[in-house]
C-alpha cells in the first residue's frame, strides 16, 4: 500500500495542485473554451509542469520562456507550439495573474506576407 500511495504522491508532485487545476478549469469554462481545448490546455500544462518540476509559485517568466524555446529548437509543429504558449498564457496570465512582457510581445516569429500574391 505505501508503494502505490508514494506513486501517487510522486505524480501529483509533478502536476498542478488541484485548487489551481481547478480555478484554470474554472477560468477556461468562464472563456468559453470547448471541452475539447480544455483538456488540451490541461495536458500542455501538465506536460510543462513535468518537464520543469517546479510548483505554479516558483514558475518565472524565464522558466516559462526557456519552455517555449525548447519546444522551438525540438521544430515541433506550429500548431503544437501555438497550443502550448496559449495554455501556458491561460494558466499564468488569466488564471495566477502574472502580467509577463513573454505574453504581450507582439510575436516576430511569424512569417511575414511580402504583399505579392506571386512571389
Amino acid at each position: 500500500m505505501a508503494a502505490g500511495w508514494a506513486a501517487a504522491t510522486f505524480v501529483e508532485d509533478m502536476t498542478m495542485r488541484n485548487d489551481v487545476r481547478e480555478q484554470f478549469v474554472r477560468d477556461m469554462q468562464v472563456a468559453g473554451l470547448s471541452a475539447g481545448t480544455q483538456g488540451q490546455y490541461l495536458s500542455s500544462v501538465d506536460r510543462f509542469f513535468k518537464a520543469t518540476w517546479l510548483w505554479p509559485e516558483a514558475v518565472t517568466e524565464q522558466d516559462v520562456q526557456g519552455f517555449l524555446i525548447a519546444l522551438r529548437e525540438r521544430d515541433v509543429a506550429r500548431e503544437t507550439f501555438g497550443g502550448y504558449r496559449f495554455a501556458l498564457e491561460s494558466l499564468f496570465r488569466n488564471t495566477l495573474g502574472h502580467d509577463w512582457p513573454l505574453f504581450t510581445k507582439k510575436n516576430s516569429g511569424r512569417r511575414r506576407s511580402s504583399g505579392c500574391r506571386r512571389c
